[in-house]
């Protein structure tokens, strides 16, 4: 069963990301979460802490994804839901990311669906964001084949409107469909 988190060891775990920068260090931390089973939902007040914790505690959801996705999946509508409020630079990398090791969640399909699509169409979207975005929405096709084709046309579209990094993700997975 899992466990809020005491203010004791929010507080503890917002010093460490403040002190602390090293991927180790978030590791450590996540390893911790993971063990202890805690809740995702009851870390979200290290949004509103000063600078850096915030964006060190998504790299640290970023380890969580990678660890354990079940933890994080629940957690995603409320990242989306924040994300406006949120004042460093690419959380909407964070969120593809997400989206990506944990999955689209089911009560919010359409609407993070046309997002990840807007993103992978948007000029001023990061080559990150936009492969992570392709990838979630790639792997979401398994799940839902129908949608296949609007990826499609939107991959060819964008192929040769940005980085070579993005063409070589977008081929490998067109690749991947054409078997």
């Amino acid at each position: 069963m899992q466990q809020n988190a005491s203010n004791s060891f929010l507080l503890e775990l917002g010093i460490s990301l403040k002190e602390d920068n090293s991927s180790n260090n978030r590791r450590q931390w996540a390893e911790m979460i993971v063990e202890k089973k805690i809740s995702v939902m009851s870390l979200m007040n290290l949004l509103q802490c000063e600078a850096p914790i915030p964006i060190r505690f998504i790299w640290l959801v970023g380890d969580l994804c990678e660890m354990a996705p079940a933890m994080v999946a629940p957690a995603i509508p409320h990242f989306y839901a924040v994300r406006d409020t949120i004042s460093f630079p690419n959380f909407d990398r964070s969120l593809a990311k997400m989206c990506w090791l944990c999955g689209i969640p089911l009560e919010m399909e359409g609407t993070i669906i046309d997002e990840l699509f807007q993103w992978l169409m948007d000029p001023r979207i990061s080559v990150s964001t936009k492969n992570y975005a392709l990838s979630a929405l790639f792997d979401f096709t398994q799940q839902q084949p129908d949608l296949k084709s609007e990826l499609r046309l939107v991959l060819e579209d964008q192929l040769h409107k940005n980085s070579v990094s993005f063409e070589k993700h977008a081929l490998k997975l067109l690749k991947r469909w054409d078997g």
